[in-house]
């Protein structure tokens, strides 16, 4: 098992990544000073189905005298105002008194951790969370930093607080049972990582990691999720509530990918789980976000054709996106055409959380493992980085 700190003096914690950390967490959750005697468990029906009996026999085992659980949807599309208000509803029904103090565990994915933790953080001004990442990309990202949201009006995540968890615990035998999308869906903000912040990773994954990876090989699987977890303990420790810019690092090809994310769908489909699976997800958004991103970096002067050339090929071995068309070739898709969708992100765009007084900021490579923002980027440039993840 490794251990990785997250340095936030009061709110300081432990993210526990290994295998087999699900036996036991009840006597690891006590071991780190958690003492309620009541839990809450948020989960998905496919994730819950999988494991909500081992964590509810785990904490009976440690004396939880009450373990409730709530599903929410799966889908980027339930993270919304409407199921985090059903989540509130139903913890206040589970634990009407108002002393009772459960501790909330989020057992599942992003969409999970996110509308889990929000939720968290308000009910009563803020009760314990410990995040329980089953993804590869909730491993690496999602579940560590403290930023918990839902999306609202069409714009992602942009009702939610920071608050940190309690603890996070990796147990990464929990992501075998994903599908291999999802696993190359993780790899993209593993790429993420090593393009903007460390080239010793970025080289790693070059030299055939990615692959082992891939395949889920244990050892690569360990070193490189602790590594993703360090390098965004590092930076959170430094900008924890988003206010000196240097946590902006994190969101290199998610000022593009998010928007991708929010407007590639068809709303034709009716099928929740249908449509979800016809779009790009989170992962082949942000791979797309990436192309785009280093392609206006290239536009600027920011950095060279070596970097670009290195960063395709990369996201290409891992099987992940590098254009729209691209997407729908790996993956029959009936999105809306061109012009429609053009219309649809670049709007949803101009939504996003970093942009201010009208200006839009960018986050841009400069070389492997380096970045430098990029502010009042103009937008004739900007929609010809667009258009060109469309074609």
């Amino acid at each position: 098992m490794r251990r990785i700190s997250v340095e936030l003096g009061s709110r300081s914690y432990s993210v526990l990544v290994g295998s087999g950390l699900l036996g036991g967490l009840g006597a690891t959750l006590r071991a780190e000073g958690l003492k309620q005697s009541d839990a809450f468990v948020i989960t998905n029906a496919d994730v819950g189905g999988l494991y909500y009996e081992k964590v509810r026999d785990e904490l009976a085992a440690a004396g939880f005298r009450s373990v409730v659980r709530h599903d929410i949807p799966a889908s980027e599309e339930g993270k919304n105002w409407e199921e985090f208000s059903k989540t509130c509803a139903a913890m206040l029904a589970a634990f009407p008194d108002a002393n009772a103090v459960p501790l909330v565990l989020l057992l599942g994915g992003g969409v999970v951790g996110d509308l889990g933790g929000f939720a968290a953080a308000v009910f009563r001004r803020g009760v314990p969370f410990v995040q329980l990442p089953t993804s590869l990309l909730a491993a690496v990202d999602s579940s560590v930093g403290g930023k918990v949201a839902v999306n609202f009006g069409g714009v992602k995540n942009i009702m939610g607080a920071f608050s940190q968890p309690r603890l996070v615990v990796c147990d990464l035998d929990m992501l075998r049972t994903l599908s291999p999308r999802e696993v190359r869906s993780g790899t993209a903000e593993i790429i993420k990582y090593g393009a903007v912040c460390s080239a010793s990773l970025f080289e790693q994954l070059e030299r055939g990691d990615l692959e082992k990876l891939l395949a889920l090989d244990a050892d690569v699987l360990t070193d490189v999720v602790a590594q993703c977890v360090q390098l965004k303990a590092d930076v959170v420790q430094q900008d924890e509530h988003d206010k000196l810019g240097i946590r902006n690092v994190l969101n290199f090809g998610h000022t593009i990918g998010h928007a991708i994310e929010l407007s590639a769908f068809n709303p034709s489909i009716a099928n929740a789980d249908e449509r979800r699976a016809a779009a790009p997800s989170h992962g082949e958004s942000i791979a797309i976000g990436m192309i785009a991103a280093t392609h206006l970096s290239r536009l600027l002067g920011m950095v060279d054709e070596s970097f670009e050339k290195r960063l395709r090929d990369l996201i290409v071995r891992a099987k992940l996106p590098t254009s729209l068309s691209d997407f729908r070739a790996k993956q029959p898709s009936p999105i809306p055409d061109h012009a429609d969708l053009f219309d649809r992100i670049v709007r949803a765009m101009q939504m996003d959380k970093k942009f201010r007084d009208g200006k839009n900021l960018f986050v841009l490579p400069t070389d492997v493992g380096a970045w430098a923002p990029r502010e009042n980027v103009d937008w004739a440039l900007v929609h010809e980085c667009v258009h060109g993840v469309l074609a």
